[in-house]
């Protein structure tokens, strides 16, 4: 395992849970490096300190590990909301890592290793294409499932809060780079749910494997397939748990194991002492590490450079007026930037029309067939705000 190297990429308002697992990582793999990557972080002076938590095995790097220059970085920030923005950048950072590491590991910041990985580097040997993947199930949804089949339809087959590359997966970095620098997007009503629906895609072309251990990237999700029993086994299949991915977890919520599920998920908690258990340890670590650091800034990304709101409209408004726009972000550009958001609001308003279009479509399909037919002037105008530039709707 000593040529395996761990990635989580997150803002510093998430430390608190990148701490807690590289709490985690260090326990079960003490000699594994964890890259933990800012995106509000430019530089080595941008980075906090972390002194307290006394993780040898830990590299807090900035944006500037990834190779970029400061005005696409600028560009991404801008392009992009958070998640975004982390999410895009995946491929930049797996391929840096790769340049020293033979194998790669990412982690999403609230994910916890409960033991030792000891499949994973093998797992990823057998992949055809050096690309290892977990689905987010691996058995048909029952009845009473937390969610739909048809959910994979628009998240995608893959949960990506974690995944191994090793260097036979630079050819596909490339390809999902090319991609998610201009399309990772949270588009439901152009088909795109930020990296994971071009990984169907990239997991045929570049013979990706799916992880089948039961153990690994267990969530709120799964638990239905994967119960936990005493010890930290998988009832079910007698695996151990390995990963435990805490989506939307809260840990100033008490009883709650995911906040964003429809309903109150307390009942997961309550019907086993095990997975309660180890929530609580769980929380019990972030809550720690949210104490000693203190309180998060602010996205610097949030705002430009005057202070002015960036909204959802606006960034998209951005992202499709071309390169050589100036900066949100740099005060040198401050006036030229606003000079361009005050012209702005026209290519806004088309992306507003163009989404009301996407959802005429999609809600009246015979309505816009006979619109078509009627006027296909409009009707042609109308397709060309829902094909995007690379085929989609976008």
């Amino acid at each position: 395992m000593s040529d395996l190297t761990y990635c989580t990429i997150l803002a510093t308002n998430y430390l608190p849970k990148a701490l807690s697992l590289a709490e985690s990582l260090q326990v079960h793999h003490p000699d594994a490096e964890l890259v933990v990557l800012l995106i509000d972080a430019r530089g080595e002076a941008d980075l906090p300190s972390i002194g307290h938590a006394h993780l040898p095995n830990v590299r807090l790097v900035g944006t500037d590990f990834l190779g970029l220059a400061p005005s696409e970085i600028d560009h991404l920030a801008m392009t992009y909301d958070l998640v975004e923005f982390a999410t895009a950048i995946k491929p930049l950072a797996f391929k840096r890592i790769l340049e020293t590491a033979e194998q790669m590991a990412y982690l999403d910041p609230d994910t916890y290793v409960t033991a030792p990985m000891e499949e994973l580097s093998k797992e990823l040997d057998a992949s055809d294409g050096g690309i290892l993947l977990t689905p987010h199930f691996l058995e048909p949804l029952p009845e009473g499932a937390p969610v739909a089949q048809g959910h994979l339809l628009t998240v995608g087959v893959y949960n990506l809060g974690f995944g191994a590359w090793d260097r036979r997966a630079l050819p596909f970095l490339d390809w999902w780079w090319a991609r998610l620098k201009e399309e990772c997007l949270f588009d439901y009503l152009s088909g795109l749910f930020v990296d994971q629906k071009w990984m169907d895609i990239g997991s045929v072309l570049f013979q990706a494997r799916s992880l089948r251990h039961y153990g690994y990237n267990v969530s709120v999700v799964n638990l239905h397939e994967r119960p936990i029993g005493a010890g930290l086994v998988m009832l079910t299949t007698g695996e151990p748990l390995r990963l435990f991915h805490f989506h939307a977890f809260d840990p100033d919520a008490p009883g709650e194991l995911s906040t964003r599920q429809t309903g109150s998920t307390s009942e997961l908690r309550s019907s086993s002492a095990v997975l309660d258990a180890l929530c609580r340890e769980y929380a019990d670590r972030v809550l720690r590490h949210r104490a000693a650091l203190g309180e998060a800034p602010a996205y610097p990304y949030l705002s430009d450079s005057s202070g002015k709101r960036i909204s959802r409209q606006l960034r998209r408004a951005y992202r499709l007026s071309g390169p050589g726009l100036p900066s949100a972000f740099d005060p040198a550009c401050a006036e030229e930037f606003a000079a361009w958001r005050r012209r702005a609001w026209r290519r806004e308003g088309r992306e507003l029309l163009g989404d009301a279009a996407k959802s005429i479509r999609l809600a009246l399909p015979e309505e816009y067939g006979r619109l078509r037919n009627r006027f296909p002037r409009l009707a042609s105008s109308m397709k060309g705000k829902l094909v995007g530039r690379n085929g989609i709707w976008g």
